[in-house]
């Protein structure tokens, strides 16, 4: 059986789309003079070298990139931070937002649940080089009377099902989850297109006004309910699964007091909601609201769904131990900028290939395994970063695609056993010793 690879369509795609001149146009930071004049270093072999980045010193790093382009200029690093400085960050966002659109369309790849894209919106930290620059723009992460850490927000909006980054922002520290949940909302209909999702929150989300703004898009939603939010309905259920009306009365009101905040709730007056609550292994009771109805997803399966939730953790646990998207290639905002969603594109990149690599795995492999067997994560970014570039660089068609067909082999060929059901014990803490015997860089 032949498997038809739709990444590398996409990843051409990404290619073609760099080379428009509204792309081009869409480079430039500063000036619309700059990448006009022939350099020794141009736009297109700039971007390269932010994509292939391997964490190392920037010497090293210009020295094996210009190794890989075959080329035989010299680069200074005042010179190559002086283009860098001259790229506007967000063309990586717009590459990213090219490619999950495409991907979107593909209507043979998307996977859904009950016909709903499975959808979660998380922020993370990041740390950034400490410079008295990025505290005053970003802030700073440290307790009083510590030394400064600068620390900048990340916000992602993320399938489940199909791990794709459909759209991050990047925020201060200390930035309004709930308002950048409604942005990434309201962007996410020109992304993947008017299909029916479900959005899950964890703890931090859930507020009356937040209820109501999510009601008023249409949003099918289902979030974590803390321990002291909404707990007059919480000891108010008389079963693990019930409709609640929220009542918006002056205990509710009066923290708001004056606000457009109280305003919105009083002219709202209630809502009503859905509320699941269940039982941890561990024994203590968990709390969801949604506005699911019960004749579509049982409470299993709205369990089962939060669960799912999940998944955005793993993503910012790529994106940070596997992507190493705190090894910045410079201090400056606009380089940490530029490498951030270079990383979430890369990212997006990586999970399309393995789409591909896991059809091809499960093609060749059916059950010929005694566990589910998953593609190693860490190697698949160690083979792409190695070969992406001399995938992009090469100009024949069929040469190209036998490049593709070998990377998705050999990323297809190195996986790992699915052992469920098996718990360890938390250990918190930095471990002794300087290298992990189980947490290996591929790149």
């Amino acid at each position: 059986m032949i498997v038809v690879k739709h990444s590398n369509l996409r990843v051409t795609m990404d290619i073609n789309h760099s080379n428009t001149i509204c792309f081009i146009k869409h480079c430039k930071a500063i000036k619309d003079s700059h990448f006009t004049r022939k350099r020794k270093l141009p736009l297109h072999q700039l971007l390269l070298s932010i994509l292939s980045r391997k964490g190392r010193t920037l010497t090293m790093e210009i020295r094996s990139f210009i190794k890989s382009i075959k080329s035989k200029i010299s680069i200074s690093k005042p010179g190559y931070l002086k283009q860098r400085q001259k790229l506007n960050p967000e063309v990586f966002l717009e590459l990213s937002d090219f490619h999950v659109k495409n991907f979107y369309k593909d209507r043979t790849m998307v996977q859904r649940l009950k016909g709903y894209l499975i959808l979660a919106v998380d922020g993370s930290s990041v740390n950034v080089p400490n410079t008295a620059q990025n505290v005053e723009l970003y802030g700073n992460a440290s307790h009083k009377n510590a030394k400064p850490q600068a620390q900048l927000g990340i916000s992602c909006l993320f399938d489940l099902l199909n791990k794709m980054i459909i759209d991050c922002t990047i925020n201060k520290w200390k930035f309004s989850e709930r308002n950048q949940a409604l942005l990434h909302i309201d962007k996410c209909n020109s992304i993947t297109g008017e299909k029916p999702r479900i959005v899950i929150f964890d703890r931090g989300y859930p507020s009356g006004e937040f209820f109501i703004d999510l009601m008023k898009r249409n949003e099918s939603f289902l979030i974590r309910i803390g321990a002291t939010v909404f707990k007059k309905e919480q000891l108010a259920m008389t079963a693990d699964d019930e409709y609640v009306n929220i009542m918006f009365d002056k205990s509710r009101l009066s923290p708001h007091k004056g606000t457009q905040t109280a305003d919105k709730l009083a002219k709202t007056g209630s809502i009503p909601l859905r509320f699941v609550r269940f039982t941890l292994d561990n024994g203590s009771r968990e709390y969801l609201a949604t506005n699911l109805p019960m004749e579509e997803f049982s409470t299993s399966e709205i369990v089962y769904l939060y669960r799912l939730r999940w998944e955005i953790e793993t993503a910012y646990n790529v994106l940070k131990n596997k992507f190493f998207i705190e090894n910045f290639t410079g201090t400056k905002p606009i380089m940490i900028e530029q490498d951030i969603y270079a990383t979430v594109y890369l990212c997006n990149v990586m999970h399309d290939i393995l789409l591909d690599a896991k059809l091809e795995f499960n093609i060749k492999n059916h059950q010929k395994y005694k566990y589910k067997m998953e593609i190693n994560k860490n190697i698949a970014i160690g083979i792409m970063k190695e070969e992406l570039i001399r995938f992009i660089l090469e100009k024949d068609k069929g040469k190209k695609k036998e490049m593709f067909d070998k990377i998705i082999v050999e990323i297809s060929s190195n996986i790992l056993p699915v052992r469920n059901g098996r718990h360890y014990k938390r250990t918190k803490g930095q471990l002794s010793g300087t290298y992990s015997n189980v947490n290996k860089r591929s790149f």
